[in-house]
């Protein structure tokens, strides 16, 4: 037996003759490690095992008391994500990218717009507002919009563990709001599903959880490398896949007709009366992202939803694939 070992042996038996009946007492944890290391000894009548670094508790006892203890480490730490994502209502397949109008016309907003519809980031690193030299840069890397990030517990997928809004590129990289760096995410390493949100595009989840780790980990969700959770999740267009658009509501629904339909807030947000109107802004209504909504003729957002649906059969709905 080592000299530790006996230490901890004696000091152990020492400390349980010294402390007098008083019941059991313990002591929870909840928190996951990053890291963990200890060991485990035993004696005549106590076990004591030990470690650093993970949530885990030792039982010492004789029949009349019980003692745990336990130690923990559970600060998380910035996982690397390297995520492809295209949005249909901006993407135009003769140029193989989506558009970035929002920026082109000033209409994109220096700070993420989740917050405002109850998708507060728990997760956010660095600043919160977009720097002048991001809304500069053209080309394919050029800003198109904010997009919001989930990673999900890999047994629960409806358990989110950590969020953060992010920017996307036209070309689908999903990088910091600096406009260029890898994005990266505070959280503990481990296997998550992915989830990308867009404030008018349906949701999509990774169908397996994902090791994530400080090193960036690929996420394309544009070539179908990756599986998606549910069943005709992504839109496909020709080669690549992308998010559909149409939901105006941001209900996790698209619908053309009937009770909170995504259609009558495009007319809604023309004035209601007249089709031919147009309107222009950051808006929920402008799905494909050029800074004004229309109802009807060029470039229109109704015939987005339509489309969405299946473009026959107006009662149709289109899910988000989340559970």
């Amino acid at each position: 037996m080592t000299t530790l070992a006996m230490i901890t042996r004696f000091s152990l038996a020492f400390l349980l003759l010294a402390i007098p009946n008083l019941g059991v007492f313990a002591q929870s944890v909840s928190p996951r490690a990053l890291v963990s290391t200890g060991g485990h000894g035993t004696g005549s009548n106590f076990s004591l095992g030990w470690t650093l670094g993970q949530v885990a508790s030792a039982t010492y006892g004789v029949p009349t008391y019980a003692i745990t203890a336990g130690v923990q480490q559970p600060e998380g730490v910035l996982l690397g994500l390297n995520i492809r994502v295209l949005l249909d209502g901006p993407y135009r397949e003769q140029a193989s990218l989506m558009h970035d109008s929002l920026r082109t016309t000033g209409l994109l907003p220096i700070t993420e717009p989740y917050s405002a519809m109850g998708l507060a980031p728990t997760s956010w690193i660095g600043s919160a507002g977009i720097p002048p030299t991001a809304l500069s840069v053209q080309g394919s890397d050029a800003i198109v919009d904010w997009v919001y990030i989930e990673l999900r517990d890999a047994s629960d997928p409806a358990l989110m563990v950590a969020s953060r809004a992010a920017l996307l590129q036209r070309d689908g990289d999903v990088v910091d709001n600096d406009g260029t760096s890898p994005l990266r995410i505070m959280a503990l390493p481990g296997s998550y599903r992915i989830v990308v949100m867009h404030r008018n595009h349906l949701s999509v989840m990774t169908q397996s959880a994902i090791a994530l780790g400080t090193t960036s980990t690929m996420v394309d969700l544009i070539d179908g490398s990756t599986p998606i959770y549910g069943t005709d999740a992504l839109r496909i267009r020709g080669s690549v896949r992308m998010l559909w658009a149409g939901d105006t509501n941001a209900d996790g629904v698209v619908r053309y007709t009937g009770p909170e339909n995504d259609r009558d807030p495009v007319l809604m947000q023309i004035g209601g009366l007249v089709p031919t109107a147009t309107a222009s802004g950051y808006l929920p209504t402008d799905l494909n992202l050029d800074g004004s909504v229309r109802y009807t003729g060029q470039d229109n957002d109704r015939d987005i939803i339509l489309s969405t649906i299946g473009g026959s059969l107006p009662t149709a709905t289109r899910f988000a694939q989340l559970p």
